[in-house]
């Protein structure tokens, strides 16, 4: 025997849903920038002149070329050194004077010394003898340099970024619909109801 029952179909809800994403835009202007300067400058350059000093005064004294205040000088002291040589000679020659009574040969052997002369060398020199004899003495110049230059004036004006940012949207709908149905399957069922 077969009993009747109800056979129940459901069909669940669906949901569908739409998004539109567009992208993001960003956009800048360059920075205007302006340069004002003037190009008329001044520049002063101011130098002093360099020094040579050249002394050839020991190079010409080597040759023979001296001054009269040198020659004074040096024939002083040669005369000065003649002097003492013939004082030291005299005190000698009277000291072995005095000895004469002792049966020496003083005179004899004083006018030997006497009348010798002495031997002269004769050498080949080079005028001057050393050539750092003249001496250089070299003072440089002094270069200063002045500018006066002006400073520039720069103007920037900056542009702010435009940013688009679209909205996103998203739409929701109901694609599949609920439903629910119910069925008698005994055939004995009346239907009428």
């Amino acid at each position: 025997m077969q009993l009747p029952r109800v056979e129940i179909q459901s069909q669940q809800a669906q949901i569908g849903m739409q998004q539109q994403k567009p992208e993001m835009s960003i956009t800048q202007r360059p920075a205007d920038i302006s340069i004002d300067q003037e190009l008329v400058g001044t520049l002063r350059i101011s130098t002093t002149a360099s020094k040579l000093h050249i002394d050839q005064s020991e190079a010409f004294a080597d040759t023979g070329l001296k001054g009269p205040l040198r020659r004074n000088e040096e024939w002083g002291a040669q005369g000065k050194q003649s002097v003492m040589q013939y004082i030291a000679k005299t005190v000698q020659q009277g000291e072995q004077l005095k000895k004469i009574e002792h049966g020496t040969e003083a005179i004899a052997q004083l006018a030997k010394q006497n009348g010798e002369r002495p031997t002269k060398e004769i050498n080949v020199g080079f005028v001057p003898e050393h050539a750092f004899k003249v001496n250089f003495q070299y003072e440089p110049s002094d270069i200063q340099v002045d500018v006066d230059w002006p400073e520039p004036n720069i103007h920037v004006q900056k542009h702010d970024p435009e940013i688009h940012i679209p909205r996103w949207e998203t739409n929701v709908y109901l694609q599949q619909k609920e439903s629910i149905q119910f069925h008698a399957v005994d055939p004995t069922v009346n239907r009428t109801l």
